[in-house]
């Protein structure tokens, strides 16, 4: 089910980018339909709350008791007493918690039968916490606690999506890199280049919001971890692209040159991306000690819940429509500059 949730984002994202055309003007209705899916992608990233379920919470933090974390479940009955602020809630897995609060206006905000996302921190056992504050109350939509991730699992939206779009990106370049070959039409050439350049861009933004991650996860921007090490190799080759491009003027010699060299470089994308993360040691989700395959691909019941999965799909499909939308004005801006020289 994961896994034809996220092809269908990218069909989608395909069929779009490609029609009407991959060079032709995008009518109004498409752009409408683009924007349309990245405000989707953004609001169902940052808006609706993350919550464990009451067996996650309680291993989490019977190993880190300083730490906090959400907490979701259906209240099952609250107890207000001068002896006892108790609050009961019931996961969906059928868990059952016991939360301790203080403040007397809480059992005001809440009643039973209520779905709530809680911050709680450790209680004095197993299951028992004590209520820091509450952060929602029958939310339409929550988003899976996954450890490693936590409230990162937002960027994962973004940052796996951009990834896609810079493989993507190459595969295009090389493609026009053997139809010019095949031509020695200078189109070809030219839209090569611009898919690489927008490839690399990608890139980077994917490698940006990849630091970000790791800042609050590794404790700092950059680790060298071999996920890293990877994105920065495959940088290199794609900026040696770019240097062998500016450094050679005879415009035959440059578009089959810099066309063999772009055929060749892909045969690394496929190594450094999806291979070469995963069989290694890393502190990447996904990589050859991580016992999970990561949270796209992990099978494991409740790494992404369906929401999760829709958001991360139509992450997909509008980054991949976003791409074809800047290769479409890049390359017939490209193609009217390459006449007039």
């Amino acid at each position: 089910m994961k896994a034809l949730i996220l092809i269908s984002g990218i069909i989608l994202g395909l069929i779009l980018g490609l029609s009407p055309g991959i060079l032709k003007p995008k009518p109004f209705i498409w752009k409408i339909i683009t924007v349309i899916l990245v405000t989707f992608t953004i609001l169902l990233s940052f808006i609706p709350p993350i919550g464990a379920d009451i067996e996650t919470a309680s291993f989490i933090l019977d190993a880190k008791p300083n730490h906090q974390l959400n907490i979701k479940g259906t209240i099952t009955n609250i107890i207000v007493g001068q002896d006892g602020k108790l609050i009961f809630i019931t996961d969906n897995y059928g868990k059952k918690a016991e939360i301790t609060f203080e403040n007397t206006q809480i059992d005001r905000l809440i009643k039973n039968e209520d779905f709530v996302v809680l911050a709680v921190s450790k209680g004095f056992s197993h299951n028992k916490f004590n209520l820091l504050r509450i952060v929602s109350v029958n939310p339409w939509l929550t988003l899976p606690y996954v450890p490693k991730l936590e409230e990162q699992i937002r960027i994962l939206n973004f940052h796996v999506p951009m990834a896609w779009i810079s493989v993507l990106a190459y595969l295009l370049a090389m493609i026009f890199s053997i139809k010019y070959l095949k031509t020695k039409d200078f189109n070809n050439d030219v839209l090569a280049a611009s898919s690489a350049a927008i490839g690399t861009l990608f890139a980077i933004l994917a490698t940006t919001t990849g630091m970000i991650w790791a800042k609050f996860n590794w404790g700092s921007f950059w680790n060298w971890d071999p996920r890293e090490t990877s994105i920065f190799i495959l940088l290199l080759i794609y900026g040696a692209y770019f240097a062998l491009r500016s450094a050679i003027d005879n415009p035959e010699l440059k578009a089959r040159l810099s066309s063999v060299y772009s055929i060749i470089a892909f045969i690394t994308v496929p190594f450094l991306v999806f291979i070469l993360p995963r069989l290694v040691d890393s502190l990447h989700p996904g990589s050859a000690n991580d016992d999970t395959a990561g949270p796209i691909l992990s099978t494991k019941e409740g790494t992404l819940n369906i929401f999760q999965q829709i958001t991360f799909s139509l992450g997909f499909a509008s980054f991949t429509a976003i791409f074809f939308w800047m290769f479409n004005i890049w390359s017939r801006i490209a193609l009217i500059i390459h006449k007039k020289v």
